[in-house]
């Protein structure tokens, strides 16, 4: 897992395009100090979007992920009047090509995949 990197998504040679996720998880094969990480690498990325989130980038990241085939995408919700994160989860159908809900998970995350995870989300909101 890592933040602050670029993923590329496309690599044409003339435009290639590169996008900075909030959350990278990618494979143990990427070297870390490789940079941008190509999509075929990536598990899961993850935006941390709140209020001030423009809507047409709730729109355009995920379908942008899902043309480059990254299977699983997170949408964290971080309103802060709430006690916890919400977190949205969806997996990419392979038959349309774009991604499916998963779940919403409020208190706590419990998924297998793409890997098992178990996170107290409520713990998290109070550090």
């Amino acid at each position: 897992m890592d933040t602050d990197v670029d993923v590329l998504l496309d690599d044409d040679e003339v435009e290639p395009v590169e996008i900075a996720p909030d959350i990278v998880v990618y494979s143990t094969e990427h070297d870390p100090c490789d940079r941008p990480i190509h999509a075929g690498l990536v598990a899961l990325v993850a935006e941390v979007v709140s209020p001030s989130t423009k809507r047409k980038d709730r729109r355009m990241r995920p379908a942008l992920y899902a043309a480059a085939s990254i299977r699983h995408y997170w949408r964290v919700e971080t309103d802060q009047t709430a006690p916890a994160f919400a977190v949205y989860t969806y997996e990419l159908d392979d038959s349309s090509g774009a991604y499916v809900a998963t779940g919403v998970h409020h208190d706590r995350i419990t998924v297998p995949q793409p890997f098992a995870l178990d996170i107290d989300l409520k713990s998290v909101r109070e550090r």
